[in-house]
């Protein structure tokens, strides 16, 4: 963490310093990447959100239920989304007019191109059935088919996770615990890069 902002220091830069904040679906990370922004008051920050960059669901990869014996698209795979749009978007905030940029979403630490951009990459980390359970509530509030949401990440979700989200938790510089059980060492990680951040408008 330090050696991170230390090597944006040391380059003088003038560009934001950029966090990559992966994770599972329903782990936490828009909600930690909110309360990061606000906690890095008065620093610039943008937040990012990989979701705005899926495909169309007709164009997205699909996976058939056997459930309902139809097809869907799936939201969990590299290729749900609008790779190079969204290569360009991130690479053109390299020079916004911000002090932080946090991108965050399921894949954002799988493309190697995004993981370039970044000076930090996190990793949010929760328990399989706590997320699904996050899951179906959140969809509850939304007056959506919660049977469908839970079929969704029996049949999809879950292999994907494995596939393709679990395996980015390599890349990361930190992981942080996001369960419920966890909102301790949670603030104490969140905290120290709070601190430690806080730096670069010093």
């Amino acid at each position: 963490m330090h050696s991170a902002v230390e090597r944006w220091l040391a380059a003088g830069s003038r560009r934001p310093f950029y966090i990559g904040m992966g994770g599972g679906s329903a782990s936490g990370k828009s909600t930690l990447a909110a309360q990061m922004a606000e906690r890095l008051t008065p620093l610039r920050v943008e937040v990012v959100g990989q979701d705005q960059f899926f495909k169309k669901p007709d164009d997205m990869p699909q996976y058939y239920s056997q459930i309902d014996g139809q097809h869907h698209p799936a939201y969990n795979e590299p290729d749900s989304f609008k790779q190079a749009e969204m290569f360009e978007a991130c690479g053109a905030l390299r020079s916004a007019d911000c002090d932080v940029v946090i991108l965050e979403g399921i894949l954002v630490l799988w493309f190697e191109p995004l993981r370039a951009l970044m000076d930090l990459k996190l990793y949010v980390e929760a328990a399989a059935d706590e997320r699904i359970v996050r899951r179906i509530r959140r969809n509850m509030k939304k007056l959506e088919d919660c049977e469908f949401i839970a079929n969704y990440y029996l049949e999809s979700v879950r292999w994907q996770h494995e596939q393709y989200n679990a395996p980015t938790r390599a890349h990361a510089d930190w992981v942080i615990p996001g369960g419920m059980a966890d909102a301790r060492e949670r603030e104490e990680a969140v905290a120290a890069i709070c601190q430690t951040i806080a730096r670069i408008g010093a």
